[in-house]
């Protein structure tokens, strides 16, 4: 974990591991055998009952239906912000959901790094003026200090990591690097992406519903499909659609 500007931003939550906890154990659920006629009658449960989730009605064969409590899990893992010493931060886990894709190469870079944990900061004058003479840069002659947006940067190893974890890619394999309306650019010699994001908009998916099998999972909800597939003892991030086009 590394600081940026003397601000922490940790990969808080790790999607592979929630979804192998919930979903792989939820795929041991069996049916609780009767007490004998010797054991106490259970206790009355008093508390509200919980509403059930719309349960698909074309699931595959052998898929089973998230229950209520898991769609919770899972919508606490999908938070899109989270606060932390009264600071709000982007949840990393929802760059996943800032563009759409059939596959995880396809995911746009651009939006994907709009609020990416930056990993570290511009390091002198020279990287600020390397970055000038990009191609595309926008603001013309102008020194660090007089940048009107902040400038991040995201080392490409930080971003390769973190497609690798949660998609099983890298940037070598995307194929929407500049998709989105966001400016990013990068040089070579510091092996970095910049981008100059001023506003907060971090991915957001809110599930609804949602069923898994033992080698691929599908929430739905906000209008939206998120799909998911099972790799070796992870989940991994494999399309994420509007509900139409599914």
């Amino acid at each position: 974990m590394r600081e940026a500007g003397g601000v922490k931003r940790p990969w808080r939550l790790s999607l592979p591991l929630l979804l192998a906890a919930l979903l792989l154990s939820a795929c041991g659920r069996s049916v609780p055998e009767p007490p004998s006629a010797k054991e106490a009658p259970p206790a009355v449960d008093t508390a509200p009952e919980t509403e059930a989730p719309e349960v698909p009605s074309d699931l595959p064969e052998g898929a089973v239906p998230l229950t209520a409590e898991e769609i919770a899990q899972v919508n606490e893992a999908f938070e899109s912000v989270y606060i932390e010493e009264n600071l709000a931060y982007a949840n990393p886990i929802c760059c996943f959901f800032t563009s759409d894709y059939h596959r995880p190469e396809e995911i746009g870079l651009s939006e994907f790094l709009r609020h990416f944990s930056p990993g570290e900061g511009i390091s002198d004058e020279a990287e600020f003026q390397a970055l000038t003479k990009a191609d595309g840069w926008p603001f013309g002659e102008i020194t660090l200090e007089e940048m009107p947006v902040p400038v991040s940067k995201f080392l490409r190893a930080d971003v390769d990591e973190a497609l690798t974890e949660h998609a099983g890619i890298t940037t070598a394999d995307l194929t929407g690097v500049n998709a989105g309306n966001t400016s990013l650019l990068y040089l070579e010699e510091y092996d970095a992406y910049y981008n100059f994001v001023s506003d907060f908009g971090p991915g957001w998916f809110q599930c609804e519903s949602g069923w898994y099998t033992d080698a691929e999972a599908r929430l739905t909800g906000s209008n939206r499909v998120l799909t998911l597939r099972k790799e070796d003892d992870r989940w991994l991030f494999a399309s994420f659609l509007p509900l139409e086009t599914e």
